[in-house]
């Protein structure tokens, strides 16, 4: 097997244009890592400062040059089925469920083997087995599906909805049957209401949320990494123990370098880079599921313009693209698809929570209360928390002073809220006896008191501050003169409006209209801040792939052998994360993980001769573009 690392140099991508029977007119494409005219060499270090331009080959300055690897340096050789790179959210699933199916499997993962972990603790899950023993009714799959398209303007890929909404609940279960009962009991925390109403999905503003998420923390520190922890990971551990029982081989403390390609263009294989030297793993199908890229901090400003144009838009500097990290992965699945001939998908490209005073000051532990900005006034409709769906902050004037505030009738309003990731509803009965016992030793006054946060990971406390009075509380949070009149005389409107019972002054939900008219009075003030612009927790987008799941060129042909999943692929979020439910990045992950495997195990040689048909149809539609006549009627 000869190695090939193919990327996309406009000499490679026009032969292969003519090899699949696409004209030139492809190279205007959109192309997140396709090749743009080189024009005179750039320097390499305003490249890597700003993320722009093209290296000397042709390609972007994000994704550089594909290693090339002497084989002499090669220590080992692997011959397996199907490779998959990165055993996490994704690639695990992936893994177990191939094995499960027959196939032989390698898992090359960067992590060493003593302290792997998955990110995140938080799943979403459709009628899983496990959330419908609560009592919970079972959700409209249909529903769901369309709510995620909905939400991403209908931008994301139908079939990743329907893969996610219909599932993701069997994904779950599946994952769980491996761990003794006593850990699920241990770990398992289930988003729901104290008085148990997890039965219906919730309506406000337009958006529909729902219930399902299982969320997995160490609530007694039996891990010993502190109490309220992710404990996701020891649940996930018993999925890698089944593959290697099955046979899969764990490549830990290995990280990929580039895959092995034939003279086809066909990925057979890749090298990575381990303990004791290059591993050449040689293999029908290669499985990216690497991860995100919001660790690189150059792909993050070269491919999510968001980030890069709130920076610029706020006078952030951003020569430095290590200010612009978050904590997921380095793109690596992202550049080795892209060196193979794969291409990113189109913008705008989704990131997960990132922020430029981007939020109003929330009541973490009590939910979900009106906005008040500088001059007193209401200024959105602040019953809208989708998660990451407030970038109107980012318009706000800087500085401009902002508070929340609640009353004593917090623990009935909460029960009128949804599953939204940024409300407090999405928690556990088990740890409300600690936010109400938080409530109930609350001390008025302008030192405030600590209240237990539902959504943190920890024993995390956020300040909050109470009083007697709402002129008390306006004064404790800062607002004077005119601008504490104005507040005072809002809170009086928005109680006759809630006494009305309709918001006509922005829309917030009947069912969300509770007066603010019973002492205590609770509220945290802000400001927004322009100052900072974060990549996000993880970037949520990824590689064009079709249904299969199989990645596509930029002439839309498919490389033969070639799958990303979870974060590496894309079609999944658009514009910003959402969350129908919370955790659903996670659910997805698995979800896709696990379909994905078992797709492979069950049709690699027709999704191979797919491919070989597809570029026989490309090249006929070429044909028949080249022939017709300019500027006539298509034929």
């Amino acid at each position: 097997m000869k190695q090939s690392t193919k990327g996309v140099s406009r000499r490679s991508f026009l032969k292969g244009a003519a090899l699949a029977g696409v004209g030139a007119a492809a190279t205007s494409m959109i192309a997140g890592c396709a090749p743009t005219a080189s024009g005179d060499a750039q320097n390499a270090e305003d490249l890597a400062a700003t993320g722009t331009g093209t290296s000397a080959s042709g390609n972007p300055a994000w994704l550089g040059d594909a290693p090339v690897i002497d084989e002499a340096d090669v220590v080992n050789t692997i011959d397996t089925e199907l490779l998959v790179i990165g055993g996490g959210e994704s690639g695990l699933p992936a893994a177990r469920r191939a094995a499960e199916l027959g196939m032989k499997v390698v898992v090359m993962e960067k992590q060493p083997e003593d302290t792997w972990a998955p990110i995140g603790c938080d799943v979403g899950t459709i009628n899983s087995q496990t959330y419908l023993n609560t009592g919970a009714e079972a959700v409209d799959e249909m529903q769901v599906l369309n709510e995620w398209q909905l939400r991403s303007y209908c931008r994301t890929m139908p079939s990743v909805a329907k893969m996610y909404a219909t599932r993701s609940g069997e994904a779950y279960d599946w994952i769980c049957e491996l761990a003794p009962q006593e850990e699920l009991d241990e770990y398992q925390v289930l988003y729901s209401f104290p008085n148990g109403r997890n039965r219906v999905a919730v309506n406000h503003s337009g958006y529909t949320s729902f219930p399902g998420t299982v969320s997995h923390r160490d609530f007694n520190n039996k891990l010993g990494n502190g109490e309220n922890q992710p404990a996701w990971g020891p649940i996930m551990r018993y999925s890698i123990e089944k593959s290697q029982e099955l046979g899969a081989e764990w490549l830990f403390s290995t990280s990929a370098l580039v895959l092995i390609q034939d003279e086809e263009g066909s990925v057979c294989g890749a090298y990575g880079e381990g303990p004791e030297g290059i591993v050449r793993v040689n293999a029908d199908a290669v499985l990216l599921a690497c991860g995100d890229f919001s660790g690189n901090g150059e792909m993050v400003l070269a491919l999510n313009d968001e980030v890069r144009q709130l920076a610029e838009t706020s006078d952030i500097d951003t020569s430095d693209p290590s200010s612009f990290m978050g904590m997921g992965q380095d793109g690596m699945g992202h550049k080795l698809a892209c060196w193979a001939g794969g291409v990113m998908e189109p913008g705008p490209r989704a990131a997960m929570n990132f922020g430029n005073g981007m939020g109003a000051p929330g009541l973490t532990a009590i939910g979900n209360y009106p906005v008040f900005g500088p001059d007193g006034k209401r200024f959105y409709n602040d019953s809208q928390l989708q998660f990451g769906g407030q970038g109107f902050f980012a318009r706000r004037p800087r500085g401009d002073m902002m508070c929340t505030i609640a009353d004593g009738k917090w623990e009935e309003n909460i029960m009128n809220q949804g599953y939204e990731h940024n409300m407090s509803s999405t928690t556990c009965a088990r740890e409300w006896d600690l936010v109400k016992e938080c409530m109930e030793n609350y001390t008025t006054g302008p030192d405030g008191f600590e209240v237990y946060g539902f959504t943190g990971f920890g024993m995390n406390k956020s300040k909050m501050y109470a009083a007697e009075t709402l002129e008390e509380l306006a004064d404790i949070l800062g607002y004077e003169g005119e601008a504490k009149q104005g507040l005072l005389d809002e809170i009086a409107h928005y109680n006759e409006m809630c006494a009305a019972g309709k918001d006509t002054d922005w829309g917030r939900d009947e069912s969300l209209m509770t007066p603010l008219d019973t002492p205590p009075f609770f509220g945290m003030a802000g400001t927004a801040d322009k100052g900072r612009v974060a990549s996000g927790m993880v970037q949520m987008s990824g590689v064009l792939v079709n249904d299969n799941q199989q990645v596509r060129r930029v002439d839309d042909s498919i490389i033969k052998g070639l799958y990303a999943c979870g974060n590496t692929a894309g079609g999944r979020y658009a514009i910003q994360y959402h969350t129908a439910l919370a955790g659903n990045s996670v659910g997805i992950a698995i979800t896709q993980g696990y379909c994905t495997g078992e797709h492979i195990a069950q049709n690699l040689e027709a999704d191979k001769a797919y491919a070989d048909e597809y570029a026989a149809k490309l090249a006929e539609l070429a044909e028949q573009r080249a022939n017709q006549p300019q500027g006539g009627p298509p034929m």
